[in-house]
């Protein structure tokens, strides 16, 4: 349940006898021993298991001043690596890649590093060669995660916006200026052409603007490969 010291020590005098529970220092040593006990066991679980993976999640999250280098396994959402420092390179992603000898592919954000990393892992399993039975026989491809692809889409509908609106600003210049030429006796029909043409440009970028929300639901979907119960 992941109990602090002290909660366990309250827990064993709720159980026990008055006097007979453990002080928070024999606990403290329980507690190592079994740490200890629990490392060596998932040094040999590591091994058996990091041949058999397939797919990770990579990222960097900063903890002051160092990095953290971490992967996920996508269907177990488990933890497979959080490793602090020095640096984000790709050499030092492909240290953390070379872990899984089976690893086909990569999903992550695109980050220089980290494509580095899968570039050079990759160029090391082939200077490998297929001696060991655990090395994938693919080729370790590379994907976009699904959380930036979300946010480049919404950075997207954004720009869209933008552009339209300059576009409507440059239009009314036009048409200020096809104003002022009217009180001043000038031709205007030079500047209403290209105010006219302004205009029509403005409306089909408003058009495309807020016909864009439409194609939210169907990104949505296609981004998703589980529905809200976890199923595919």
């Amino acid at each position: 349940m992941g109990l602090s010291l002290s909660q366990i020590v309250t827990l064993f005098a709720i159980v026990l006898p008055l006097g007979a529970g453990p002080s928070r220092a024999v606990v403290g040593r329980w507690v190592q021993a079994a740490a200890a006990q629990a490392g060596r066991l998932l040094v040999v679980l590591d091994r058996a298991c990091q041949a058999r993976g397939r797919v990770r999640c990579l990222d960097d999250i900063f903890l002051p001043p160092e990095p953290v280098v971490m992967a996920i396994e996508p269907h177990s959402m488990a933890w497979m690596a959080g490793q602090r420092g020095p640096d984000r390179r790709g050499e030092r992603w492909c240290e953390v890649l070379t872990n899984w000898p089976g690893l086909e592919h990569v999903i992550a954000d695109g980050g220089q590093g980290l494509e580095r990393g899968v570039k050079l892992a990759h160029g090391a399993r082939g200077a490998q060669g297929e001696a060991a039975e655990t090395v994938s026989r693919q080729a370790m491809t590379m994907g976009l995660d699904v959380l930036h692809t979300q946010r480049a889409r919404e950075r997207v509908f954004q720009r869209q916006w933008k552009h339209a609106e300059r576009q409507r600003e440059t239009a009314s210049q036009a048409d200020a200026k096809v104003a002022r030429d009217k009180r001043q006796g000038r031709d205007p029909r030079g500047v209403s052409g290209v105010a006219g043409r302004a205009w029509r440009k403005a409306e089909r970028l408003c058009n495309q603007a807020e016909n864009a929300p439409e194609a939210v639901p169907q990104l949505a979907a296609a981004l998703s490969w589980c529905d809200a119960k976890g199923r595919l």
